[in-house]
């Protein structure tokens, strides 16, 4: 009995302090892989459920590695401004938000695509306004 009420304690604090999963879709609404938060850590995988890569955030700066841990770049936050840059730091590009929709900008300024955040989840167009995925 004393087992049991062990294992019931413990399953129940596994499921408190569960994992948030999110579920990445193409614009089919294939399913192409999952984002696992836990903490400041986030683990990329695949449609298969291969590790593909991580994100850390620690305050305002959150660092992307790829699947073998090799930093590949860095998300600054300033405001409601995001800026991006590659491992040598050269800025690949930034991100604005505005209500529930995030305009992308490539590194010369120009829109490459929006992220727009309902209930439901956020849908991404790109620059055309064309739907390239959803995540939920």
């Amino acid at each position: 009995m004393t087992r049991l009420l062990t294992i019931s304690i413990l399953l129940l604090t596994a499921v408190a302090f569960c994992d948030e999963r999110e579920t990445i879709r193409d614009a089919t609404g294939k399913v192409v892989g999952t984002a696992t938060t836990n903490g400041n850590r986030t683990v990329y995988r695949d449609a298969t459920g291969k590790t593909t890569g991580t994100a850390t955030t620690e305050g305002n700066r959150t660092i992307y590695r790829d699947a073998t841990g090799k930093a590949v770049g860095t998300a600054t936050e300033s405001g409601n401004r995001t800026t991006y840059r590659d491992a040598t730091g050269k800025t690949i590009g930034t991100a604005t938000e505005s209500g529930n929709r995030t305009t992308y900008r490539d590194a010369t300024g120009n829109t490459s695509g929006t992220a727009t955040t309902s209930g439901s989840g956020t849908t991404y167009r790109d620059a055309t306004g064309k739907t390239v995925g959803t995540k939920k």
